[in-house]
């Protein structure tokens, strides 16, 4: 017990977000895509509010950088590959073989591991994020594949409010952030309004499960509201991923 007598309040939502990545992927198992992506959303309401707490109420240990990497690695790699393997691998793939599904979700867990343990191993020191951060690789993916993924799953079909199923663009998408979490490219950790819009394209993408139940009832409300905010936060979110990098630059431009 006396390891738990360790366990500090930020420890609690870092073990929340890996508890809740574990249980989507009891449901990414079972094809409940839907019920997957709304964990997996969760888990990084939680992975945001982790070190926030921990500065706030202080920690009780050192460990909590590597807790924090574990944590993610299931919620941000592992989980966001295997949904991409679930939902397509049985396709009939349009774009090539269920290879080239198994690649995608292969490279999705492997360079967000890479990713995670590089920032683990002192990258958090750096002002900057070195390569594409693993949490919001998991972000980009997981809203393409709200949009353009499976049009069924375990849940009834009326929950869905996918545009179209476009497999080669949910693959592309998997690869590039792949590419980019590799890389050694600089992305801005979040601070004031970049921070606010990175909550605000999370609350976005969180809104259809809060007021799905109530909106269902009429369809098309449903489809165009969901269809709506998950393309906004999309939107944001692609805001960062080609614009974090030039941030950095005009920011150390203006330094130097």
């Amino acid at each position: 017990m006396a390891a738990w007598d360790r366990v500090s309040l930020g420890d609690m939502f870092t073990l929340a977000n890996g508890a809740l990545g574990f249980v989507a992927i009891t449901f990414i198992q079972d094809r409940k895509f839907l019920v997957a992506t709304g964990l997996l959303l969760l888990s990084m309401v939680m992975d945001g509010l982790d070190g926030y707490i921990a500065r706030r109420y202080g920690s009780k240990h050192s460990r909590g950088q590597i807790l924090d990497s574990i944590s993610d690695s299931i919620s941000f790699a592992f989980a966001p590959g295997l949904l991409v393997y679930t939902e397509f691998h049985e396709s009939g793939a349009s774009v090539g073989s269920d290879i080239i599904v198994l690649a995608c979700a292969v490279a999705i867990l492997s360079t967000g591991l890479f990713r995670l343990a590089r920032f683990t191993a002192g990258g958090y020191q750096l002002p900057h994020f070195v390569g594409m951060p693993a949490p919001a690789a998991a972000l980009v993916i997981l809203l393409i594949a709200l949009l353009f993924g499976a049009q069924e799953g375990g849940e009834a079909s009326k929950f869905y409010f996918t545009i179209e199923e476009t497999e080669w663009l949910v693959l592309a998408t998997g690869f590039l952030v792949s590419v980019l979490m590799a890389s050694e490219i600089p992305y801005p950790k979040p601070h004031g309004r970049m921070a606010a819009a990175t909550a605000f394209a999370i609350l976005l993408a969180v809104l259809p499960f809060i007021v799905g139940s109530m909106l269902v009832a009429d369809q098309s409300l449903y489809t165009a509201f969901s269809r709506t905010t998950t393309g906004v936060a999309l939107a944001l979110a692609l805001v960062y991923v080609f614009g974090g990098p030039v941030y950095e630059r005009v920011k150390k431009g203006g330094k130097g």
